[in-house]
C-alpha cells in the first residue's frame, strides 16, 4: 500500500524532469517549431496535389488509349460481320 503512493510521486517527478530537460535541450523555440511544421505541411500538401494531378492525367491517358482500342475492335468486328453477311446473301 505504501509503495503505490511513492510510485505516483516518482512518476510525477520523472515527468517534471523530462519536461524540463526537453525544454532545456529543445533545438528550436516554439515559434520556430510551429513555422517548421506549417512549412513542412504545405510542402507535403503541394507534393500530394502534384501526384494526384499526375495520376489523373495518367488515368485519362489510359482511358483514351482504351477507348481507341475498343473503337478499333468494334470497327474490325463490324467489318467482319459485313463480310460474313455479304457471303450469306
Amino acid at each position: 500500500m505504501l509503495n503505490s503512493g511513492r510510485g505516483g510521486i516518482h512518476f510525477l517527478l520523472g515527468l517534471g524532469i523530462g519536461v524540463g530537460l526537453g525544454l532545456l535541450f529543445a533545438p528550436q523555440s516554439g515559434e520556430e517549431t510551429r513555422e517548421w511544421l506549417a512549412e513542412t505541411g504545405k510542402t507535403r500538401i503541394k507534393r500530394l496535389r502534384r501526384k494526384g494531378r499526375r495520376l489523373v492525367f495518367e488515368a485519362q491517358d489510359l482511358l483514351d488509349k482504351s477507348q481507341e482500342g475498343v473503337s478499333r475492335v468494334l470497327k474490325t468486328g463490324r467489318h467482319a460481320l459485313g463480310s460474313i453477311a455479304a457471303r450469306l446473301d
